[in-house]
């Protein structure tokens, strides 16, 4: 298996407005590359790998490759076993709510501080992402549109300027994403990317309030669709 160009390939629809981007490093590299493995399942859960597997997989060096793994290791996706290798962590109901629980305080804080704080030129960001959620959704695409979210959430997260919020919520968001992929929620692209949409115009309008309200309809939303899945199971 060979990650180089997951994570690294650009969103179907770039846009003008999009803040200019700095050349990642070697290790953010890394981490981005094994971190969307991980959440779309490419490496399983309970997976073991060695080192020497996941430095080849990434492409890059063993310093990169063993600092991401701690970074992975602290958000609760991997374990790393001295001498052995590395777990891919399982995925359970029981964290799958919990997170959602916390999740859900923590993103009402960042919407309400983005809708506060965003720059015209995030907000305007903030809708074309939403947009382009909505577009991924409609080609029926899953891989786009959840790399779209996740761009999404890191856009909403800096016009936030909220620093520990946006840290504590990172592993929460990708935990949801790993549930999404894991209980096969493909049929829920369109309504989701509708959620997303309100949440979006609700930042643009500048309206701290409608911002925490679409935040907690966009969190019962994926409450409701995993329960409901967790329920067939």
């Amino acid at each position: 298996m060979n990650l180089r160009s997951v994570s690294d390939a650009g969103p179907p629809e770039e846009t003008a407005l999009a803040p200019p981007q700095h050349a990642p490093s070697l290790t953010e590299v890394a981490y981005r590359r094994l971190e969307e493995a991980i959440v779309t399942l490419s490496l399983r859960p309970g997976a073991v790998l060695t080192e020497a597997q996941m430095i080849d997989m990434v492409g890059v060096g063993r310093t990169p490759v063993r600092e991401a793994l701690i970074r992975l290791a602290q958000q609760g996706l991997v374990e790393v076993l001295p001498r052995k290798g590395v777990v891919i962590a399982g995925i359970n109901a029981i964290d799958i709510m919990a997170a959602l629980d916390a999740r859900e305080v923590l993103e009402r804080l960042i919407a309400s501080d983005a809708a506060k704080r965003a720059s015209p030129r995030e907000r305007i960001a903030i809708v074309e992402k939403a947009r382009a959620m909505r577009a991924a959704a409609q080609d029926g695409d899953a891989n786009a549109y959840m790399r779209l979210d996740k761009e999404l959430d890191a856009t909403v997260a800096a016009a936030a300027r909220s620093p520990y919020a946006t840290r504590a919520v990172e592993p929460l968001q990708a935990l949801i994403r790993r549930a999404w992929y894991h209980f096969e929620r493909q049929d829920d692209l369109l309504p989701a990317a509708a959620h997303h949409a309100a949440f979006a115009q609700a930042l643009a309008t500048a309206d701290p309030a409608a911002a925490m309200l679409a935040s907690d309809a966009l969190m019962l939303h994926l409450r409701s669709g995993l329960l409901a899945t967790l329920g067939r199971d």
